[in-house]
């Protein structure tokens, strides 16, 4: 936390409790001493409960220290100004909290709160601060005496089916107020919250599924975290043990929801900070095996998301119900803490692929819609409300995305992850000051510049991602080229004494290649460039189906002639964007003849209107097929 992060936290809160935020936020940030722990302020970490076993390779900056631009950064916006602000906060979020006589049903308010808190922290709109400010209040102003702070009437409470898991997220949206506002009493409704549900632990019923806990280890650990009280750590180890959720990989939609993915990844998240104060191997087993299973055994598909029905699949299909909104945002969550703690800049070219396929074609371009699925192969559909988990976990995974941009060592060392145009500053241990300024319209193009500001020199090692599509990567300083091997897939470390002034430029060449489908989609290719995948959209090719009645099939029998692609300008769904233009044969026998049929303008994967992402090749064994970067045999 910073100066500009206090000051924005305390627009728009009540008088009261500005004055006390503000002195505990003063206490918090700017008398605590060098190296204390941000959670209990003690001496050194290591003095404290929460001293960690194993220590993060890369560490987040602050939301104040970072802005954010290019195509990540409008979408940020977009979702802020088009989305958060036009909700209807009162009858879809907070009514139910008001009379809590609801007997079903689950609504999400927790997950928009976090959601609002984040976005509040970096923006520092003051409608924002109002609107997280105004969501705390409703749920504190009508938590009950015992603690419970959920929506179902008395008798229904606890144990059916979603109101631990409604809870589970106010509790995290709570906490989040705490860490970036310093509201002390939304911590203190959380702990209540908290303890309600521990209260009543005893009473769980035998055949009542952890899939319906979803979100309770993440919300109890935090708590423990930030207040050291036993009973929060008691919990991720005897009541719901951490150590020991390993179910492995379950495909399919069981009866018990064991292959749920946005289920198994909140556990895989809570599990990865639980094993940074314990160094408990079995906590880091169940991610590794995730992470097997979508990079070796066909679990990711093309655009970065996974499964079907919210659950498991290896077959890689793309159609109908694939790649559930909320476990594409878990899935980029869990590769930035893995990226921290390990420090592999493979986290990170999943991230990548993640965020500009299938979690930006997940909502409209103008921000206003959300979708709860998003298929590679046919129609695709808004979920048409704004409740409920996709949109929320949606608007969750974009207020983070301002803190996977950049990563920092605090002793110095700074980690570019994702190219955009962006800016961010941080304070080095020994006082330096080091600003950053990245120039760049990736992924329009490849060219990225960084330009570097310090209040001293300094040595430091500046790490940069080099995407796993990235072959003819370069990289130079202040316009000389920088001496080293640089390995696409790795971070190129650049070790110096760095200036004020100094300009870094990188170079990732990006053409268009064909990436080899696998299993249903064995045979055929789809057509990617740099983090872009291609799609066929009936709109950009009216010729193609003038009639709009060709199925996907039948569009997916097109056969492609790779080395006619070329790139062209396109404004679908960001301005500046791009397309592909590429000659093709439509399904027979034209391609033998070497004159293209048709011409095809196939665009980035977000566009609204995509329906078919893999086509056929004349010659698949001779036109230059490369293998996805992220597939890991």
């Amino acid at each position: 936390m910073n100066r500009n992060e206090v000051s924005k936290g305390l627009r728009g809160m009540p008088r009261e409790y500005a004055v006390k935020a503000a002195i505990m936020l003063f206490l918090l940030v700017f008398a605590a001493p060098a190296g204390a722990c941000p959670y209990c302020m003690a001496p050194q970490r290591h003095d404290c409960a929460h001293g960690r076993a194993v220590a993060d390779e890369w560490e987040r900056l602050p939301y104040g220290n970072v802005r954010i631009g290019g195509e990540i950064g409008r979408r940020i916006d977009a979702t802020i100004h088009n989305n958060l602000k036009k909700l209807d906060l009162e009858k879809l979020f907070l009514e139910a909290f008001r009379t809590k006589n609801a007997k079903d049903g689950f609504i999400g308010t927790g997950m928009l709160l976090d959601a609002a808190v984040r976005f509040a922290a970096y923006s520092g709109d003051p409608e924002v601060v109002a609107l997280k400010n105004r969501i705390v209040e409703a749920l504190i102003e009508n938590q009950q005496e015992d603690g419970y702070i959920g929506f179902f009437a008395d008798g229904q409470r606890l144990w059916h089916e979603w109101d631990i898991h409604e809870m589970a997220y106010i509790i995290t949206g709570l906490v989040s107020d705490y860490t970036f506002f310093g509201q002390k009493r939304s911590l203190d409704a959380a702990a209540k919250a908290a303890g309600h549900i521990l209260d009543g632990w005893e009473g769980r019923p035998e055949d009542f599924p952890d899939f319906f806990l979803l979100g309770m280890d993440g919300a109890m650990f935090s708590l423990y975290q930030l207040t050291g009280e036993e009973r929060f750590r008691e919990f991720g180890e005897n009541k719901k043990p951490l150590a020991r959720q390993s179910p492995g990989i379950v495909k399919g939609r069981t009866p018990d929801m064991a292959g749920h993915i946005f289920a198994c990844l909140a556990v895989n998240e809570a599990q990865l900070d639980a094993y940074r104060l314990t160094a408990d191997g079995r906590l880091t087993a169940p991610v590794e095996e995730v992470m097997n299973f979508l990079t070796a055994r066909d679990g990711l598909s093309i655009i970065g998301g996974a499964g079907q029905e919210e659950t498991w699949t290896d077959d890689q299909d793309g159609e109908g119900d694939h790649a559930e909104t909320c476990a594409t945002a878990y899935l980029v969550r869990v590769c930035d803490n893995l990226l921290r703690l390990h420090g592999s800049s493979f986290y990170g070219d999943l991230m990548e692929r993640s965020v500009y396929n299938a979690l930006f074609a997940a909502q409209s371009p103008d921000g206003r819609d959300i979708r709860y699925y998003t298929p590679f192969e046919g129609g695709r559909e808004y979920f048409g409300k704004d409740s409920y988990c996709c949109p929320n976990n949606f608007r969750r995974i974009v207020s983070e995305l301002p803190l996977m941009i950049y990563y920092t060592k605090p002793e110095g060392g700074i980690a570019v992850n994702m190219y955009t145009a962006s800016s961010a500053r941080t304070d080095f241990s020994d006082g330096t000051k080091v600003n950053m300024e990245q120039s760049t319209d990736y992924p329009a193009s490849g060219t990225v510049a960084i330009g570097l500001k310090l209040s001293k020199p300094k040595s430091f090692p500046l790490s940069l991602r080099i995407p796993s599509w990235a072959r003819q990567a370069s990289v130079a300083v202040n316009g000389t080229p920088v001496e080293g091997r640089i390995i696409p897939g790795e971070f190129f470390v650049v070790n110096r004494t760095w200036a004020d002034g100094d300009r870094v430029t990188l170079d990732f060449p990006m053409d268009f290649r064909p990436v080899a489908g696998r299993k249903r989609q064995s045979g055929r290719v789809a057509i990617m460039r740099g983090p872009l995948v291609y799609t066929f959209s009936r709109a950009s090719n009216p010729s193609v189906d003038p009639g709009k009645n060709k199925t996907v099939q039948d569009i997916g029998k097109i056969t492609l002639d790779a080395a006619s692609a070329s790139l062209v300008a396109d404004s679908t769904v960001r301005t500046g964007g791009t397309a592909c233009r590429i000659g093709a044969w439509r399904a027979g026998f034209g391609s033998n003849s070497g004159k293209h049929d048709i011409e095809l303008t196939l665009t980035e994967f977000a566009d609204p209107e995509g329906v078919a992402t893999y086509f056929r090749l004349p010659e698949y064994t001779a036109a230059g097929v490369v293998e996805d970067e992220l597939v890991r045999r």
